[in-house]
């Protein structure tokens, strides 16, 4: 019986162009900084009636990009939903491999103060704080080797479990 598959599809966002979005008291916007990195920008207030919104955007613009600064510093009221969007994000950036930060105002520094004591999201200073560690960030990565590119394996490789293991008789 065929199994049924969930394939998220986006669309590449390769232009520069910008985008835009208002939701209650905030807007958002995207500015693509290069071909893998995005800069996404909220201002005015983050509560109950936009924190998803802001979730969905990063999340939509996140697609194809493999680093994200999340620029909250224009936010004038951060509420404990706001707190719930960044972990939201950080999730959908662990899950999709994209490295990412998020630069604060005073405002909001003190809920995730209090609601990240451990300071387990990523916060950085400023944006050439945040652009300085997602370079750094990006030159620790090892590529992945593809399967048809790994080495062939010796003749002595371990047996996968439940199978005999083979010897040469001369």
């Amino acid at each position: 019986m065929p199994t049924a598959h969930t394939v998220r599809l986006y669309r590449a966002q390769l232009s520069s162009a910008d985008e835009s979005e208002r939701c209650g008291r905030a807007a958002f916007a995207v500015r693509h900084l290069s071909e893998m990195r995005l800069l996404i920008t909220a201002t005015g207030d983050l509560d109950a009636t936009n924190a998803r919104a802001l979730g969905r955007f990063v999340e939509r613009h996140t697609g194809v990009s493999k680093q994200l600064v999340l620029d909250l510093s224009d936010v004038e009221f951060f509420g404990t939903e706001g707190f719930a969007a960044l972990h939201y994000v950080s999730v959908h950036c662990a899950r999709h491999d994209v490295d990412w930060l998020f630069i604060g105002g005073r405002t909001m520094r003190r809920i995730v103060a209090i609601c990240d004591p451990d300071a387990e999201l990523p916060l950085a200073d400023g944006l050439g704080a945040a652009l300085a560690r997602l370079d750094h960030l990006g030159r620790c990565r090892h590529p992945v080797q593809s399967a048809s590119r790994r080495p062939p394996q010796s003749d002595h490789a371990i047996p996968a479990p439940g199978r005999p293991v083979a010897t040469a008789t001369a």
